[in-house]
């Protein structure tokens, strides 16, 4: 019996099969010491206390609710460090790392902030589609015109946080993605969306990789003062925090990401059971998608996943929906976004070139013609189990089966792994 992680709840699942973990590194016992001993000893850069000045206006940059961030051991610490540099709390505004999702709710910001930080701090939503808010500070070598909020670029000091995970495109999250696409806008962070065809650009790589040289180069442009980053266990337990320079701290994380998260797999399987990691990894299909594309590096070509994603704010993204609604399938909506790119979009193509390589169930909260669409076979959460029973039944008694749980983090490495289709 097996237990996957569906929204903020498990689901039991029964059946046969291997567990799929990621490697276990112990989390620390006392993690606001953790917190604070990575500020004490930055990594490429000052202290922050020694970094900033009285008079100064502090921009802090902070994930959103569809990040698994823990800022609640982060900004505490920060703000402790700003207050004692004489930076008080009039002069530090909480930035919210939006990129192009959807605006949050007053709860949410809440639930981010914690309750003490949330009434004694100024908080705003990045809007990549604000012009009036955005400002422009140069092009990258890729052709990347960078804008960004003008809150953050006004700012005498500007902090990073977030945390640290694997990331489809840009290798991993955090370090630079906090400026990029974090409060970038849309323009900018359509423009690095477009090398998702690229396969230079994928998940656990860095070196070579167009999309994240594109978001270094911007974020320099943009010249943070300081980050502070955190590691976490699939269960949500901190791993490491890093702080310091933003590139030099954030490649000390990415190498414990790798050293924790990476599960190494002699061949692919038949049959996986998989879940994005529950909430709030599986909030809607944009973001359980990186659990799927994870999942289905271990599954053989045209393999059978019954993926669990709640879903419970729908697909994510406008566009997303209208690209679903508009194109029979991937192909379609690769020439589509060839001839004019379309945030959103993207995701669309990539859920569709995803069902047409393999054999998808999902269990989610979604309508189940638009599951269709998406060329997967929707399941409703109460008969995941009997769907489950008929994909072993159909599979035979010498399918290679397994069990992912956390896919959100864990990347799968195949060493017999027949090349994907196209």
């Amino acid at each position: 019996m097996f237990a996957l992680p569906y929204g903020e709840t498990e689901l039991p699942v029964k059946t046969r099969g291997d567990l799929i973990r990621h490697r276990e590194l112990a989390p620390v016992e006392d993690e606001q010491a953790a917190v604070r001993e990575a500020l004490r000893n930055p990594i490429g850069a000052g202290p922050l206390g020694k970094i900033v000045r009285k008079g100064e206006r502090v921009a802090l940059v902070v994930n959103d609710i569809t990040r698994l961030t823990r800022s609640d051991l982060m900004l505490p610490a920060i703000v402790e460090e700003l207050n004692a540099a004489g930076i008080p709390d009039s002069d530090i505004l909480i930035v919210f790392a939006l990129g192009i999702h959807r605006p949050q709710t007053e709860g949410e910001r809440r639930r981010i902030l914690g309750e003490e930080l949330h009434g004694r701090l100024r908080s705003v939503d990045h809007d990549a589609y604000d012009e009036a808010n955005l400002i422009p500070i140069g092009r990258t070598s890729f052709g990347n015109t960078v804008e960004i909020n003008r809150a953050v670029h006004e700012a005498d000091r500007v902090i990073l946080t977030g945390e640290i995970i694997y990331h489809l495109i840009a290798g991993y999250s955090g370090g630079r993605k906090s400026l990029v696409p974090g409060v970038a806008g849309a323009r900018t962070t359509t423009f690095n969306h477009r090398m998702i065809f690229d396969p230079r650009c994928r998940s656990g790589v860095l070196e070579g990789n167009p999309a994240h040289e594109d978001l270094l180069e911007a974020a320099r442009m943009a010249a943070p003062d300081f980050l502070l980053n955190v590691v976490m266990s699939p269960e949500g337990r901190l791993v490491k925090a890093v702080a310091g320079d933003f590139d030099v701290a954030h490649r000390a994380g990415c190498a414990v990401v790798d050293e924790m998260l990476r599960a190494d797999l002699d061949e692919p399987y038949d049959l996986l059971a998989a879940s994005a990691g529950g909430y709030p990894l599986d909030i809607d299909l944009r973001q359980a998608h990186k659990g799927l594309e994870n999942a289905s590096q271990a599954l053989k070509q045209g393999g059978t996943i019954l993926f669990y994603a709640e879903c419970r704010c729908g697909a994510g993204h406008a566009s997303f929906e209208e690209y679903i609604a508009r194109y029979a399938n991937d192909g379609e909506m690769e020439r589509a976004l060839k001839e004019k790119f379309e945030v959103g979009g993207h995701k669309a193509w990539w859920i569709a070139r995803l069902g047409r390589m393999y054999d998808v169930h999902l269990v989610s909260a979604l309508d189940e013609e638009f599951v269709r669409r998406c060329h997967f076979q929707p399941v409703r959460p109460e008969n995941h189990q009997r769907h489950l029973d008929g994909l072993l039944e159909k599979a035979g008694k010498n399918a290679r089966v397994g069990v992912l749980p956390y896919s959100g983090f864990t990347l799968p490495r195949v060493s017999r792994k027949e090349p994907a289709a196209v």
